[in-house]
């Protein structure tokens, strides 16, 4: 990432950071699954060294540093040590790809949720499960979605993970301007556009929603809708996931019906989704749109920016570096396609590689067992906003006080509750080839608002992107 547009990030990261979502998709890696070597540490004649792969940044990353320093200073037999790969999970898979066939792996690797069948198919990954039925480890407490969606013929793959969600936010001040109660958001896409017109009636944005066509953003929607996005039972039956699910699919048809009648109403303005730019979190700090949807996970950033705790002196460029004082930001759950819709989850899965020596195994289960306590789910939640995968770490006292508190905590909650909310039964789809299948959803929405598509050309455009990712997919070796 250039520097101007990291300063930026880090800024802006602090108003709404985007966040991942997804799965896998087809079949797993065949043959037997590995043993977990969880006594390996006992015959250790010296510390093992447990390297962890990340992309982790800003304050998520201080968090983490602050849990492996504890974790190395509570015992003597295990040395952890951080890794950045990259500012991007697509960074880290091209390098975890390429040291794949020489096996040169850490012990952990930390990727984002859409991951699973990939790690799967890479046959270089311990799969947590053969450690929890190794070591008798009671995932009972865990959130149930979150160990569905990374599940795949009853093996969970990963062996921690931090949650993450989506919610609107919007300028409670243009709300009120436009006789709107600032304290009830829409709830609906529906709902959403009614509140974009009498905005823009009222005079006060010219085009009230922003939104950066992310392919996890739609993927979300879809998912609250409980509408499959590819075959096979959206990635997770028995058979061979081999196609795309959007042009037979009535609620992604209504999806891009709204964008684009939003769009044709002078309501929403669209934003092509290219990483690093930041134009729509702009447009809200400026005051020049008055919604938009976005991730859970820079809440706490959030909250320090509007309090006037950034230096916007360093952002790297003037047009970033506005007076955002007064600007009274809320959030709210993310607006359904129709009513009582849902989310999907997004965040980060930690992963074991089959690769290093026994010991080495070992030891990244016990610093994976470490994150999975409540106290490291709760600091992961507090520094880095991160929502907890174990139950417990919401009943602890600090975080009850953090949810209870400003306006970071009492976001996250609504985010919180909102994972806990989604249908075990349909936690989202698995794909293998996730970022291929993102590049077709995001290709096709571009020429949905900005190539004069309609809603069914797109849809058409997106399935077939989607089929060919697929079947590229079945017939490459990993």
């Amino acid at each position: 990432m250039r520097p101007r547009v990291l300063a930026l990030w880090f800024a802006f990261v602090l108003l709404f950071a985007a966040c991942g979502g997804g799965g896998g998709g087809g079949t797993t890696a065949g043959g037997e699954l590995p043993d977990c070597p969880v006594t390996a540490l006992d015959t250790a004649t010296e510390p093992v060294e447990v390297v962890v792969w990340h992309t982790q940044q800003a304050k998520p990353l201080e968090t983490l540093e602050a849990l492996v320093d504890r974790y190395n200073g509570s015992q003597s037999r295990v040395r952890v040590r951080l890794e950045s790969q990259g500012a991007s999970y697509e960074e880290l898979q091209r390098k975890f790809e390429a040291a794949v066939p020489s096996r040169q792996l850490p012990g952990v690797v930390v990727f984002d949720d859409t991951a699973t069948q990939t790690m799967a198919d890479s046959g270089v990954i311990l799969p947590a499960q053969t450690c929890i039925d190794a070591d008798g480890y009671d995932t009972s407490g865990f959130l149930q979605v979150a160990k569905n969606y990374y599940t795949i013929d009853d093996v969970l793959w990963p062996g921690s993970a931090n949650l993450g969600n989506a919610l609107l936010y919007y300028n409670k001040g243009h709300f009120a301007q436009a006789g709107l109660d600032p304290d009830a958001p829409p709830r609906t896409l529906a709902e959403v556009r009614t509140a974009a017109e009498q905005i823009k009636a009222a005079g006060v944005v010219e085009n009230p929603v922003v939104h950066e066509f992310a392919s996890w953003k739609t993927e979300f929607w879809l998912t609250g809708a409980q509408a499959p996005m590819v075959d096979n039972d959206n990635g997770r039956g028995t058979g061979e996931t081999v196609a795309g699910t959007f042009t037979d699919n009535a609620d992604a048809l209504d999806l891009f019906t709204w964008f684009k009648g939003m769009q044709s109403d002078g309501l929403l303005r669209a934003i092509p989704h290219t990483p690093g730019q930041i134009d729509q979190y702009l447009a809200v700090a400026n005051r020049q749109a008055s919604m938009l949807v976005e991730s859970s996970s820079s809440a706490t950033s959030v909250e320090a920016f509007l309090g006037g705790n950034l230096d916007t002196s360093e952002l790297g460029a003037s047009e970033a570096a506005q007076d955002v004082s007064g600007l009274d930001i809320g959030a709210s759950v993310l607006p359904g396609l129709k009513e009582g819709g849902g989310t999907q989850m997004g965040g980060a899965a930690w992963y074991l590689t089959s690769t290093t020596p026994a010991e080495v195994q070992a030891g990244a289960w016990d610093f994976v067992k470490f994150m999975n306590s409540p106290e490291a789910q709760a600091e992961m939640l507090l520094g880095g906003s991160y929502l907890p995968y174990v139950l417990a770490a919401n009943d602890l006292p600090a975080v009850q006080q953090f949810y209870a508190g400003g306006l970071s905590g009492r976001w996250l909650k609504i985010a919180n509750d909102e994972v806990q909310a989604i249908d075990p039964s349909f936690p989202g789809p698995l794909i293998g080839p996730y970022y291929d299948f993102r590049r077709a959803v995001e290709t096709a929405q571009d020429e949905l608002m900005l190539g004069g598509a309609t809603p069914d050309a797109a849809l058409r455009q997106a399935q077939d992107g989607v089929t060919d990712a697929l079947e590229r997919y079945s017939q490459e070796d990993f």
